[in-house]
């Protein structure tokens, strides 16, 4: 039996292919190496295959179409004979004599070893614009994504995981980014370590239009749409605030009947919150849950009118300063809901 399966999701690697598995033997592991190729059109398959006649320890799995790395990764993982799994690129962007370090630090109990970009250590040859891609995207999953927040690197595609430890059942939505479905889905430990992320050998990256919509289909599915609920639960506060002081106004003072409508506002977003926004972890009670959420409310206020402030001095127009104060205290109301308030998951 093995100790390490090592999946290469394939398409189109046929020049990179031989280098990467030659390098992964000669490292003297006791590992396999899945191949999983998704009707590559330059002969993949036939390398893989003449790479099974060269080594013993190599199986293929044959797909149709472009299926995605994470169903690639499920796949192999149902025929693997090892209770680790790595999971690395193909095109020797992700240096297979990492593989020794992230054993070992998985050997010593960690349900998920990342080779990280963003830890200290790590070097980057990824051109200017990709990097900004990337960052950017990170903080959109950071934001979005809370199980990934303490993942500098959750959008890694070079990982090795302990197999009884993650499920990858849910695993089909066409991805590439299957660490990051495996963080979400999965109460796991982990650990990041640093590397060398490389320059492709041969063949063109896989990154494009219809990558980056699947990337972002499968983040808000993650964050069961929580922003989009948020805002949504936002307007409707703001019309019952509207509503109430617009019906108390004549029978009362101004401030009076706008704190009242503010007030009810904040209730009625909290219900709606607790019940709807983040039904997916657990619900807090009424009276200590309300307080919370008052005080992330106040804060995000305060917020928004200290950006106001510093804008307008700085000689911004007062609608567009306070638009984006506004977006400041919406992403400051909306972490402090979620760190906060909403802080506890329910068991996946």
């Amino acid at each position: 039996m093995y100790e390490l399966t090592v999946v290469l999701p394939t398409y189109n690697e046929a020049g990179n292919l031989p280098a990467l598995v030659h390098r992964i033997e000669r490292l003297g592991l006791n590992s396999e190496i899945i191949v999983v190729d998704d009707g590559s059109k330059d002969g993949t398959a036939e390398v893989a295959r003449a790479l099974m006649n060269e080594y013993g320890n190599i199986k293929l799995i044959e797909r149709e179409g472009k299926q995605g790395i994470d169903t690639a990764v499920r796949d192999a993982a149902a025929v693997a004979s090892a209770d680790y799994i790595a999971v690395m690129d193909s095109d020797l962007q992700h240096p297979p004599e990492m593989l020794p370090v992230m054993l070992r630090e998985a050997r010593s109990g960690k349900d998920i070893v990342v080779a990280s970009r963003y830890v200290t250590g790590s070097a980057n040859r990824m051109g200017l614009m990709r990097r900004l891609v990337s960052r950017a995207a990170t903080s959109a999953v950071h934001f979005l994504v809370p199980q990934a927040k303490n993942i500098r690197d959750p959008l890694s595609g070079f990982f090795l995981f302990y197999r009884k430890a993650v499920s990858l059942e849910e695993a089909t939505h066409g991805s590439y980014k299957i660490l990051l479905e495996i963080i979400a889905r999965n109460r796991v430990s982990a650990v990041e370590v640093p590397f060398s992320f490389g320059e492709r050998y041969s063949g063109k990256s896989k990154l494009g239009l219809t990558e980056m919509i699947r990337f972002a289909s499968l983040t808000f599915r993650l964050s069961d749409y929580r922003a989009a609920k948020f805002i949504t639960v936002g307007l409707v506060g703001i019309a019952i605030n509207e509503g109430i002081l617009f019906m108390l106004e004549p029978h009362a003072p101004l401030l009076l009947a706008s704190a009242v409508a503010v007030e009810a506002s904040i209730v009625s977003n909290f219900i709606m919150n607790n019940t709807w926004t983040f039904r997916r972890k657990a619900k807090v009670g009424f009276f200590r849950g309300l307080v919370k959420y008052n005080f992330v409310t106040i804060v995000g206020g305060i917020i928004n009118i200290l950006i106001l402030g510093m804008l307008v001095f700085a000689h911004f127009e007062y609608l567009a300063a306070n638009f984006i104060g506004t977006l400041f205290g919406f992403a400051a109301n909306y972490l402090g809901s979620e760190g906060i308030v909403w802080h506890v998951r329910l068991p996946n």
